[in-house]
């Protein structure tokens, strides 16, 4: 089992504090870290840094220009640690100006006091610079550079300088610094300048695609509402629709009631006929209910309640009801087995579907024709219902969109497109299938196939 080091934990914790400040600008933020880790550097380094001076004897200055020197280191030193705090509050620029501005108040004081003094390598006017061109910005960076030549000059005017015996002149070297740090600041300038621009594009392409991402959520939201509208009104036309076809069975039914005006009335007979046309009018009823269930089983509010039953018997049932959707130039033929094939599934939902069928049937077959229902028990473990009509037909591409909910060829309010596609969920509960075949003008053909129960 491996330890992480001991530094891990508290290097972590320091990189979160580091990180936690309440600052808005995303650039800022990013920055914060390694600016407070620079100021700190620098306010304990260089307190640090010359105690051990002080401490060895390597400075043997005094009186005022000692006082300068030490003033100058905690002065920068004070800055940073000021820096930071305003770092942490929220205020990253200010206190970078502050910074700045005090760094640049103590090299005049230092020059002036000890003279300029030529060094290979001075960090302190490239530390200004780009910390003012990151941070604060263009103006601050011109600011910065044109304060260094200044303080330059100040420092080859002083007293202490290089004297014209050891340099050739006292600003000899003037032009040649000035000339240097132009050409970094022109370099920080324009690399700070396309940095922000990219990062100013990349922004407000970031901007834009929440702008798109905001507008497309609405406009799903918009569609799915007209889609929810829709399917709202497919289903109360679909609804008015399929209840018409129960309720012109119960109108067929109930004319039989004409039969008690005619002259040749024959009690008996016309009793039983009346019998049973109250018979097939609860039936019809019976249908409906079936229906407004089926409905809401599609809808997923309510669950099928399979159970064993006869398919033979199911479908003998239900003759009365179908001849009654159809007018006297169809010809209703049902082939039915004379033994029992039992099947499992919600018996309901097979009259619905059945109901469906019909209904399809008769509106492709404005001018007549014939429906038929056959039933055959395969010997394989299936029960297969093949419903067809001589109707008009479907062409391919309609065949192929026939099971998809709310698809329909009816005009507006005369269907939902939700017959087959709950015929369709009906055979998969059941574990079976549900094809098609049709043919424009040669009628349609369903053939569905149910497990045969024991």
């Amino acid at each position: 089992m491996s330890h992480a080091s001991p530094l891990v934990a508290p290097g972590r914790r320091l990189a979160a504090w580091l990180r936690r400040v309440p600052i808005s600008d995303p650039v800022d933020r990013r920055n914060a870290p390694a600016l407070q880790v620079l100021l700190l550097f620098l306010g304990f380094e260089i307190p640090l840094n010359k105690g051990y001076h002080l401490l060895s004897g390597h400075i043997s200055m005094t009186g005022p220009r000692l006082f300068v020197d030490l003033g100058t280191d905690v002065a920068i030193a004070g800055a940073a640690f000021f820096a930071v705090w305003m770092i942490r509050r929220g205020r990253l620029r200010q206190g970078i100006a502050a910074f700045l501005t005090i760094l640049m108040s103590c090299a005049v004081a230092a020059n002036i006091a000890f003279g300029y003094q030529l060094q290979a390598f001075d960090p302190y006017p490239m530390v200004m610079l780009t910390t003012a061109a990151l941070v604060i910005g263009r103006r601050a960076l011109w600011i910065v550079y044109a304060c260094i030549p200044v303080v330059f000059a100040l420092g080859m005017a002083s007293p202490w300088g290089l004297g014209p015996a050891r340099s050739g002149g006292a600003f000899q070297n003037l032009p040649s610094l000035a000339f240097s740090y132009l050409m970094i600041a022109i370099v920080l300038d324009r690399t700070v300048a396309a940095l922000r621009e990219t990062l100013w594009k990349a922004q407000r392409s970031a901007q834009q695609l929440r702008e798109q991402m905001i507008e497309r959520e609405r406009m799903r939201e918009r569609m799915l509402h007209m889609q929810k509208i829709e399917s709202v009104g497919h289903l109360a036309s679909g609804v008015s629709h399929d209840f018409n076809n129960v309720l012109g069975a119960i109108v067929g039914y109930t004319a039989e009631r004409h039969r008690l005006e005619e002259l040749d009335f024959d009690p008996e007979p016309d009793a039983r006929r009346m019998g049973d046309a109250l018979e097939g009018i609860e039936l019809a009823a019976q249908r409906g209910i079936a229906l407004s269930r089926k409905l809401l089983s599609f809808s997923r509010r309510e669950l099928a309640v399979p159970a064993r039953f006869d398919a033979a018997q199911a479908l003998a049932d239900l003759v009365p009801m179908l001849r009654q959707l159809f007018d006297g130039r169809v010809d209703v033929v049902l082939d039915l087995p004379d033994t029992p094939v039992p099947v499992f599934l919600d018996r309901s939902q097979l009259d619905l579907v059945m109901l469906n069928f019909a209904a399809n049937a008769r509106d492709a077959m404005p001018g007549g024709g014939r429906f038929g229902v056959t039933l055959r028990d395969t010997g394989d473990g299936w029960a297969r219902i093949v419903v067809t009509d001589t109707g008009q037909g479907m062409p391919p591409e309609v065949m192929r969109q026939a099971f998809e909910p709310f698809f329909t060829t009816k005009p507006a309010g005369e269907g939902t497109g939700l017959g087959l596609a709950v015929a369709r969920e009906m055979a998969q509960e059941a574990g079976g299938t549900l094809t098609v075949d049709s043919t424009p003008g040669r009628g349609t053909r369903f053939a569905l196939q149910l497990p045969r129960v024991t």
